[in-house]
């Protein structure tokens, strides 16, 4: 089977959750040969979650020392180093997992090694509960780690610690059964020293060996309770296995696997539904499979395929059903290499993007619809304004002339609905008109700190107090200087005229991870829920004097520069208007 040549979020995760499979498939713990199962966890955790180091680790007595590492130590990698005031020291004395997005920001959980600044730290935990080691990541980088990607540790560290406690059973069974041999071949010598007392002993010995024995089967119990608990945990882990091959019964899209010699292995039920052919087809006729794809694509894709062992691949085309339609195939091939490096398997997930591509193109015609929409009122309004310049010049002649207070009033009136429209003839243009952004890299902390002084000005925040709290770092941006002016005038703007004279309107620079949160905050009375949605939308307004299009042109401008814009309001916090913006990278 193919892939193609686009990567969606979803097939990404569903091919790292393959992985994740293939991984927990292939450790196999043998006895004696903990080193390298260890390595091979060390190694699948790294590769699943994209780190640049992990290690296994085994502490006890207020140290540790490293049992397993993704990369070489060298003569480090066999000394013992003491847990106070680390990383690893604080997820042993907890006993539950760590994540540290950046250790030079965050630092009450302890130091993380020179030159590293995310950590991702997991206990090993044995089935009665004492946290033996832990699993350890660590990133260059600040990252953030997601629930998903703590829970796939620890399915790791249940493992490594499974794994340390059946090892170190073991060395206990060897040291018992030499101390056992060496007892009883004491006890030979002092017999056959002692054979003229033989008689007298005999009924001393007797009982010596009667309690001696009592204490072996005390052992012999404690060891038989400690197996069965190890059996237990493996049956947990047989589940989990088990789980993980549900989910790949389950998936909706197609999964196969091939032999290095192209002999079919395995495909999941979705092909039935996709390819509307058995699985049993595939198995015992796989080229009546190949025949289904269409004849103008079959070529491409066979080509593609007897080079993917190499490289893999990623393939679109088509294939006809038995019922004579047409579906959009998108398939993606990937090679599974053994302990050595050497390819052995080609695995992929093909699925259906047929509706998906007819979505993409409707919403392509919607597109092309709205953009005649937009052209269309643009020039409705250049034809309104002219007429409108014409009748405001008018107006303004009669405010020369002597006329009575009555008719005064009117033209008064009539001249502010006439601005009134003016204005929103404006907005609407604006809004119409496609944002073409002249980006450039900007500070935050001093872009905001200059604009103050004008947005202190405005008539709305004179008599309200705006305070600025700014990030504690320069963080930087690239954006339309002119277009962010706007966007931060218009929300403080909004957030005076919400609160009564006198009250304070907070302005907030917060970063988190890779993107940073402007927060324009006030304490006015709270939005109704069902209002919120509503504010971004053109020609809505709470405002009695408002045109609707202030918020709308605003979220236009974010969306432009790929940014996000969201609203909260409740009694006990105020109204909330937040713009996440991606940090810019020197």
């Amino acid at each position: 089977m193919p892939p193609d040549a686009l990567m969606t979020p979803q097939k990404s995760a569903r091919q790292r959750q393959q992985r994740i499979l293939e991984i927990l498939s292939a450790l196999s713990y043998r006895t004696g040969e903990l080193k390298r199962y260890l390595n091979e966890i060390a190694q699948g955790v790294s590769e699943l979650i994209a780190l640049d180091w992990s290690t296994v680790t085994l502490c006890r007595d207020g140290s540790e020392r490293v049992l397993a590492s993704t990369i070489d130590l060298g003569e480090d990698g066999d000394q013992v180093y003491e847990l106070h005031g680390t990383l690893t020291g604080t997820v042993c004395q907890t006993g539950c997992p760590l994540v540290v997005e950046d250790a030079l920001v965050t630092t009450e959980y302890g130091e993380a090694p020179e030159g590293y600044r995310a950590y991702l730290g997991v206990p090993l935990r044995t089935p009665d509960g004492e946290v033996i080691g832990t699993i350890c990541s660590f990133q260059h980088q600040p990252r953030y780690f997601t629930e998903e990607e703590v829970r796939l540790v620890e399915l790791f560290a249940e493992r490594a610690a499974t794994a340390i406690d059946n090892y170190e059973l073991y060395q206990q069974q060897q040291q018992f059964n030499e101390a056992l041999e060496d007892e009883v071949i004491k006890r030979t010598i002092e017999l056959r020293a002692t054979q003229s007392k033989l008689l007298e002993a005999n009924s001393q010995l007797e009982l010596r060996v009667e309690q001696r024995t009592a204490e072996l089967r005390q052992v012999n119990q404690r060891l038989q309770a400690e197996i069965d608990e190890r059996k237990q945990a493996e049956e947990k882990l047989r589940q989990s296995e088990e789980q993980l091959r549900q989910i790949a019964e389950n998936m909706s899209q197609v999964l196969w696997m091939y032999s290095q010699d192209g002999k079919p292995i395995y495909i999941n039920p979705a092909f039935e539904k996709i390819w509307q052919r058995s699985c049993q087809d595939w198995y015992i006729d796989s080229a009546a499979c190949w025949d289904a794809i269409h004849p103008d694509d079959r070529d491409r894709v066979r080509t593609a395929f007897e080079q993917a062992l190499e490289h893999g691949y990623q393939e679109e085309y088509r294939i006809i059903r038995p019922d004579g339609s047409v579906r959009i195939i998108r398939d993606q091939a990937f090679p599974i290499c053994d302990e050595t490096g050497q390819v052995y398997r080609l695995a992929g997930i093909a699925e259906d993007i047929t509706e998906r591509r007819q979505a993409h193109q409707d919403m392509m015609k919607a597109i092309a619809s709205l953009a005649e929409v937009g052209e269309l009122a643009s020039m409705i309004v250049h034809e309104i304004r002219n007429p409108l310049t014409t009748i405001l010049m008018g107006l303004n002649s009669f405010k020369r002339m002597s006329l009575p207070a009555s008719a005064q009033e009117r033209l008064a009136l009539s001249l502010d609905e006439a601005e009134r429209l003016r204005g929103l003839l404006n907005e609407i243009l604006l809004y119409a008109k496609p944002h073409a952004l002249q980006c450039c890299e900007l500070e935050l902390n001093g872009f905001i700190t200059e604009l103050l002084g004008s947005i202190r000005a405005m008539p709305s925040a004179m008599q309200r107090q705006i305070e600025f709290v700014p990030a504690d770092q320069p963080i930087k941006i690239k954006a339309d200087k002119d277009k962010l002016k706007q966007i931060f005038i218009n929300l403080i703007d909004n957030a005076c005229e919400a609160v009564p004279d006198g009250e304070t309107i907070t302005w907030q620079i917060e970063p988190k991870g890779q993107r940073v949160h402007i927060h324009v905050r006030n304490g006015g009375e709270p939005i109704p829920p069902d209002v919120l949605p509503k504010l971004t939308k053109p020609f809505y307004t709470t405002k009695s004097s408002g045109t609707g299009l202030g918020l709308a042109i605003v979220k236009r401008i974010v969306d432009a520069h790929g940014g996000e814009l969201s609203i909260e309001s409740c009694a006990a916090q105020g109204t909330t208007v937040s713009v996440k913006w991606a940090i810019a990278h020197s």
